[in-house]
């Protein structure tokens, strides 16, 4: 099995986690038993939440509309784009985001510089190294939890992270610990290369030099990944040179962060009648203060960069969604449109406009890919089409033009596929180009449909040839619907992962005419957006989806929608 991306460890309550791999593109999460991620519980939702693998390789969690909602790091999320660390909780689930299954709490701290100093390492014999399990339970002084607590309120207080390790190492060289030297280094986990600083030393004497490290306690914490104590008592002169002075002779190491390559240790150096399952304990415990105290700054940073994220991404939407025409009338054509971006921002490209000579184009573009890069380039399909119609191109030299410019633009790979119509109001006369887009399907009064015949050219930016432009003809009769759309539609997948096909377009649209709900094309346009949620329901759309509807009524009948009709040069 492939992974993509990491893991997922559940946890809920007492009991113990399980992983998850993180595999495919896509998992849904919630009380059902048939999905991927099942949460044995009443309060959560049949299908809650899911986890979407994007073009980029990220990851994003998003709420499939749950009746009691889904938290990322304690706050509530519509959709949300994973950062190592982050938190889901489901009710009482807690999912935690790993990048593999032995996986420490991230290092936030600094990479070493060369000015700090050099540590020195001696294979002397000091002792037995021990850890917690081996001691037995410790016992804490009270007054010593008190340092502790008040060293997680400093430590979430701190922004800088070199202050916090600055915080938590003179600590270890208070009066009340009685630590004679602490050093925070950073340790390769499987490779020959020294540790070395992240700090220069916190000592007891400010005159002392810093004390000798000792491979022995190094390779037992890099080996167990756990904290670990060793300390002696006969006096033996390779143990001295352990510490700066001479009663120091117990040496504490414990984890404070690190990932797959590395790991950050905290090395204390104590007098040997320090070497106790007390003062492993002690240490330990500031050690872990210390790693949730670097995983909720990670948080807060990653809640930050996530709002402001949202915040651009809004914004780029709320661009894009201006660039969609309002539903409007022109003569005696009526057009309804419809966009939705599969993600914040989208690549698909609809638009009506009025020609000098009273006829409207209408055109349906879809860039290859989605999210931010396919929404750039749409952008700049609407203002290059725009220009080139008030630059009086007609529809032949329109297209050529466009093709010219995405072969000199796009990046590798990429390209457009597009239908653009010039549509007569008053005789209903079409004339198509058609370059690798799905063809328009026409309804009539009685439910019929067909497809307009189309000559398919490659798509835009593909080809950078000049290949003559076939234009086929046709006509738009009375009262006949006529639809434009792009394959987010017709590819559209329900929960079952069934697809809706043309067919399947080709009927609502049938169902919209036979129903009376094609009276107007706004009417019609917002009851094929209905539709069309109600078929996709809780899976989230896996492209763009957009539609172009026009209505060529019969003069006599009264149109009543909400139109604004456009003359010849007044703004949009």
């Amino acid at each position: 099995m492939r992974v993509n991306g990491g893991f997922l460890q559940i946890r809920r309550g007492d009991a113990p986690p399980r992983l998850l791999p993180l595999t495919g593109d896509r998992l849904v999460g919630g009380r059902s038993p048939d999905i991927e991620i099942v949460f044995e519980s009443d309060t959560v939702s049949r299908n809650h939440m899911e986890l979407v693998k994007d073009e980029a390789g990220d990851w994003w969690v998003r709420d499939l509309r749950s009746r009691n909602g889904t938290l990322v790091n304690g706050a509530r999320i519509t959709a949300h784009r994973l950062s190592y660390g982050d938190k889901i909780q489901i009710e009482d689930y807690v999912l935690t985001y790993i990048k593999s299954p032995h996986e420490p709490v991230p290092s936030r701290l600094s990479s070493p510089t060369e000015n700090i100093g050099r540590l020195t390492l001696v294979e002397g014999t000091i002792g037995p190294v021990r850890s917690l399990r081996e001691l037995g339970a410790p016992k804490i002084d009270a007054s010593q939890l008190s340092r502790l607590i008040a060293l997680s309120g400093q430590l979430l207080a701190t922004e800088d992270p070199g202050d916090r390790l600055r915080l938590l190492c003179e600590l270890m060289v208070a009066a009340d610990l009685h630590g004679t030297a602490a050093i925070a280094l950073r340790a390769e986990r499987h490779g020959e290369a020294e540790p070395v600083l992240l700090r220069p030393p916190a000592l007891l004497k400010a005159s002392a030099e810093a004390p000798h490290i000792s491979r022995t306690v190094l390779r037992a914490i890099l080996q167990s990944g756990a904290p670990v104590v060793a300390s002696t008592s006969d006096g033996g002169k390779d143990l001295l040179k352990l510490s700066v002075v001479i009663r120091a002779m117990s040496a504490i190491a414990v984890p404070i962060g690190g990932d797959d390559h590395h790991l950050d240790i905290l090395y204390v150096a104590l007098p040997s009648n320090y070497g106790t399952a007390e003062w492993l304990a002690l240490v330990a415990l500031a050690g872990e203060l210390f790693r949730q105290a670097e995983s909720t700054w990670s948080a807060r940073e990653a809640a930050e960069a996530q709002a402001v994220l949202e915040e651009e991404l809004g914004r780029a939407r709320d661009i894009q969604t201006r660039l969609v025409p309002s539903d409007f009338s022109a003569g005696s054509i009526e057009i309804g449109f419809g966009y939705e971006a599969c993600k914040w921002v989208g690549g698909d490209y609809v638009d009506a406009l009025r020609l000098p000579s009273g006829q409207v184009l209408i055109a349906v573009m879809d860039v290859c890919g989605k999210g931010l890069e396919a929404a750039l380039i749409a952008a700049g399909l609407h203002t290059t089409v725009h220009v080139l119609v008030y630059e009086g191109l007609g529809l032949a030299p329109l297209v050529r033009s466009l093709n010219r410019y995405l072969c000199a633009t796009l990046p590798p790979g990429s390209f457009v596929t597009m239908c653009a119509m010039v549509l007569d109001p008053t005789t209903g006369a079409i004339e198509q180009v058609n370059c690798g887009h799905p063809p328009p399907i026409v309804i009539d009064p009685r439910g019929g449909l067909r497809e307009i015949e189309t000559f398919e050219h490659a798509p835009l930016g593909f080809l950078d040839v000049e290949e003559e432009l076939v234009v086929t003809r046709d006509r738009l009769a009375r009262d006949h619907l006529l639809a434009l759309y792009t394959d987010g539609l017709s590819e559209l997948l329900d929960e079952r992962d069934q697809m809706l096909g043309v067919e399947g377009l080709g009927a609502m649209l049938t169902a919209l005419v036979r129903g009376g709900r094609a009276d107007t094309a706004t009417r019609a346009a917002g009851r094929l957006r209905e539709l069309l949620a109600d078929y996709r329901g809780l899976a989230v759309p896996a492209d763009d989806a957009s539609f172009v509807i026009v209505l060529r009524p019969t003069p006599q009948v009264a149109r009543t929608g909400p139109y604004q009709v456009f003359k010849p040069g007044a703004p949009r």
